[in-house]
């Protein structure tokens, strides 16, 4: 298999070049440019704490808004009972008396056979 690479006719020679002297003249270079830049100013350790203080308030107050909005829209504990329990009241006295009928013979039929299976269970743990 032939290889097609482009780096073998360069061979190891380097393809790129540095003017004579670029090297000793970076150093001078660049500590001309350090020196040329005015040194910055460190903020006060006063401003530092201030605006530090002013961060942790905003981050707190957001927290509570936070909490504040998340609470609101979180159905209250017992109202939401009550107002659950009072709407199943209102669609079961909707519906015919052919259908109260059944939905009470369904749950009478139900709570037997969970009272059945709750006194099996006691008896079964009676005889372990």
């Amino acid at each position: 298999m032939e290889e097609n690479n482009e780096f073998i006719s360069v061979g190891k020679k380097m393809p790129y070049t540095v003017p004579d002297g670029f090297f000793d003249q970076l150093e001078e270079q660049v500590m001309n440019e350090v020196k040329a830049e005015p040194a910055k100013e460190k903020k006060s350790g006063k401003a530092k704490t201030i605006r530090i203080a002013i961060r942790t308030l905003l981050a707190v107050a957001a927290c509570l808004a936070l909490f504040l909005v998340v609470k609101k829209a979180l159905p209250q504990g017992d109202d939401t009972i009550a107002d659950d329990f009072t709407s199943v009241e209102l669609a079961f006295n909707n519906l015919s008396t052919e259908d109260q009928d059944y939905l009470l013979e369904v749950y009478q039929e139900e709570e037997e056979l969970i009272y059945d299976n709750d006194l099996n269970e006691w008896k079964n743990e009676e005889s372990i």
